[in-house]
């Protein structure tokens, strides 16, 4: 992302991020989104799943009735009214949703939903992208790395549904229901890059806080994660960060109001909170040295298949004020 580009005229820019669940958006690109939004990018989220396998902070799900029916019963609109208002906080527009059900971890009974995101007809879902795609004509499109971050099938099925959806929305004969093709725009993977998850495992250690990536210190030896080398570039979303603690405290009956990503003490904040990284990959559709306005650039070039750029999840020291615990609530 830069900062330095001309302002230039007519509409602003898109950015299209594809996420698997509600919360995945203010995880792992809330600074992102933020810093694009800030520099006068149209950012649009699609969600492809529910998030109803997620988890479930209970005293925040309102309403007497905890029964397990009644909460599967509401849940679904709960996690929609809480994207809609992280998105809001975000800079965004209102949420898009791909129409798929959350498959659970690997190994849950729910991969095998057949209207889960994991069992959906590849063709079908790679269709409902192109379509939005299409409608919206993104210069940059954000996913997952091919690991999905951690492995989650929701979020290995949001890369592969996303590379797909972008090399076809480019080609005029592959889904002509889903409208006019549209110029295949740049794809950037958000990934973790294996320093800073040795880095955040071990600071989080020494303050004697559990992490969530884990125990291992040694970046060789962790097999989450992209290797240093293989990390394009970050993002510093160092003055975004406030935004997007208030962005994940939406997500209120997922994310716990003591959970470690709203309270990381300052000292902390550098490893657990930061910029992101991404690796780039470079897409058919054209080429030329068109340069995009209001803070990101697209390539000079894109090429059937090349070198992917990948976005780091860690690690410049923020500012004191984006390091104080989140004290409201958004409504």
């Amino acid at each position: 992302m830069s900062a330095t580009e001309p302002a230039g005229d007519g509409p602003a820019p898109v950015l299209m991020a594809v996420h698997a669940h509600p919360d995945d958006e203010a995880i792992a690109t809330g600074g992102l989104l933020a810093r694009a939004a800030a520099a006068g990018w149209d950012v649009t989220v699609v969600t492809c799943t529910g998030g109803e396998r997620g988890e479930v902070v209970a005293d925040q799900l309102g309403g007497p009735n905890t029964d397990p029916a009644d909460v599967a019963a509401r849940l679904p609109q709960i996690r929609r009214d809480e994207l809609a208002a992280s998105l809001s906080t975000l800079g965004a527009n209102p949420p898009v949703w791909l129409g798929y059900r959350d498959s659970g971890m690997r190994g849950d009974p729910a991969n095998d939903d057949p209207a889960s995101f994991w069992r959906a007809p590849f063709d079908e879902a790679v269709g409902r992208l192109v379509a939005e795609l299409r409608a919206r004509r993104p210069a940059l499109v954000v996913t997952y790395d091919a690991f999905g971050l951690y492995g989650h099938p929701d979020h290995v099925q949001a890369h592969r549904v996303t590379l797909c959806a972008v090399e076809a929305a480019a080609q005029p004969l592959l889904h002509p229901e889903a409208g006019p093709a549209c110029p295949a725009p740049r794809v950037d993977l958000a990934t973790t890059a294996r320093s800073g998850l040795a880095a955040t495992n071990a600071a989080l250690a020494q303050h004697g806080v559990a992490s969530p990536f884990g125990t291992e210190t040694d970046p060789q030896r962790l097999s989450m994660g992209t290797p240093d080398a293989e990390v394009d570039f970050a993002v510093d979303v160092t003055e975004h960060l406030e935004t997007k603690r208030a962005a994940l405290a939406c997500h209120r009956t997922q994310v716990a109001a003591d959970s470690l990503f709203l309270n990381v003490p300052a000292e902390l904040a550098r490893t657990v909170l930061g910029p992101r990284r991404r690796r780039r990959r470079r897409s058919a559709g054209g080429s030329g040295r068109r340069r995009w306005r209001r803070g990101l650039r697209a390539p000079a070039r894109r090429v059937l298949v090349g070198g992917a750029r990948r976005l780091s999840m860690w690690a410049v020291v923020p500012t004191a004020a984006a390091t104080q615990p989140v004290t409201g609530r958004c409504g």
